[in-house]
C-alpha cells in the first residue's frame, strides 16, 4: 500500500522585522526530501520592511501583520485558523534548521500513529562572546538532561523554537491561553493532560544564538526562574513534573565540567547572578516581553 503523504505547514510568529528571519526563512526552504509546504508568517510591533517583504515572496511566504501587539500564542492560533494540513510545525525567526530535520520530524508522525508532539535537539552555534559560551554550557548541560531523563519524555525537551503536532490534535484538543510566557512548557504539558504521546528527535536540530550579554541572560533566565509557578496556574503542582532524577543531573553536570572545567566555572558564576538578582515574578511573565536583540545574529 503506498503511504499517504503529509501535508505540512511551517509558522513563525514574531515580534522583530530584522533581516535575521530571512536566514531562517531560508533554512527552513532548504529542507530535504519533502514536498513544498505551505509557510505562514504572523508578525507585529516592528514593522517588515518591503525588501524583506519581497524576498518572503520569493520565498512563498504568507505574511500577516497585525497592528495590534499579542502574544505568542495569539498569533499562533491566528496560523491555526488558517492551517488544514496534517502537519504544523512552530518555529522562532532566531533559528536556522538542519537540512534533514523536517523530513525526519514527518517521518516520526508516519511512523508512530500515537506520536502527537515532537520536539529537536537544542544546538547553539559557535559563541562570539566569553558571556555567549559560559551560557552555552547550561544549554549543554539542559541538553545532556533532556536526552537522559525519563528517554526524552520531560518537559526540558520541549523548545518554543522548535514545536511540532498534528493539527487536528491542537484543534481539538489545546486550550491555548493568550496570557502564557512559557509556551513550550505549556505545550508539553497539555499534550500530557490530554493523554497525548511526546517524542524527542536527538539526532536532528535547529540551531540558535543564545545571548551575549548577562542583561539578556537575566530576562531569559528570570522567566525559565518562574515557569513552575506559572505552569501552576494552568495545570495545578501535582501533575508539574519538575524533579529531574539526581543521578541524571549529576552525570550531566559532570560530564560537562569534564568537558569544559574552565567555561563551566563562569556559567556557575553566572548562574549565581542570576539567581541573585532574579527578575520580578510581574515584568518577568510579561507574554509580550522584550527583544533579545543578540540571538537575532545567527548568520
Amino acid at each position: 500500500m503506498k503511504t499517504k503523504k503529509t501535508i505540512l505547514t511551517v509558522g513563525i510568529t514574531t515580534c522583530y522585522g530584522g533581516e535575521s528571519i530571512l536566514e531562517t526563512v531560508k533554512s527552513i526552504r532548504k529542507s530535504k526530501g519533502i514536498d513544498r509546504f505551505r509557510f505562514i508568517i504572523v508578525a507585529d510591533r516592528e514593522p517588515i520592511n518591503s525588501k524583506i517583504k519581497k524576498e518572503f515572496k520569493k520565498y512563498g511566504v504568507e505574511l500577516i501583520e497585525n497592528k495590534v501587539e499579542g502574544s505568542q500564542f495569539k498569533k499562533k492560533k491566528q496560523i491555526l485558523k488558517l492551517c488544514n494540513t496534517d502537519l504544523i510545525v512552530f518555529t522562532n525567526d532566531d533559528v536556522l534548521f538542519g537540512q534533514n530535520t523536517l523530513k525526519t520530524v514527518i517521518n516520526e508522525f508516519q511512523k508512530n500513529k500515537k506520536t502527537t508532539l515532537v520536539s529537536v535537539y537544542n544546538q547553539p552555534i559557535k559563541s562570539e562572546s566569553l558571556a555567549e559560551r559560559a551560557i552555552s554550557i547550561g544549554t549543554n548541560i539542559v541538553n545532556r538532561i533532556s536526552k537522559d531523563w525519563n528517554s526524552g519524555d520531560n518537559y526540558l525537551s520541549v523548545i518554543g523554537r522548535f514545536e511540532a503536532t498534528r493539527t487536528s490534535w491542537i484543534k481539538g484538543y489545546f486550550d491555548l491561553k493568550d496570557d502564557v510566557v512559557s509556551s513550550d512548557q505549556y505545550m508539553y504539558f497539555e499534550n500530557k493532560r490530554n493523554g497525548g504521546k511526546f517524542k524527542y528527535l536527538s539526532s536532528v536540530s535547529i540551531f540558535f544564538r543564545n545571548p551575549q550579554s548577562l542583561q539578556e541572560h537575566l530576562r531569559k533566565s528570570s522567566r525559565f526562574q518562574y515557569s513552575k509557578e506559572e505552569m501552576s496556574k494552568y495545570f495545578g503542582y501535582a501533575p508539574l513534573d519538575y524533579k529531574i532524577p539526581r543521578l541524571t543531573f549529576l552525570k550531566a553536570v559532570v560530564r560537562e565540567f569534564l568537558k569544559n572545567p574552565v567555561f563551566f566555572i563562569f556559567y556557575i558564576l553566572i548562574s549565581l547572578y542570576t539567581r541573585i538578582f532574579k527578575i520580578s515574578l510581574n515584568e518577568s511573565l510579561n507574554p509580550n516581553w522584550q527583544v533579545d536583540l543578540s540571538t537575532k545574529r545567527i548568520s
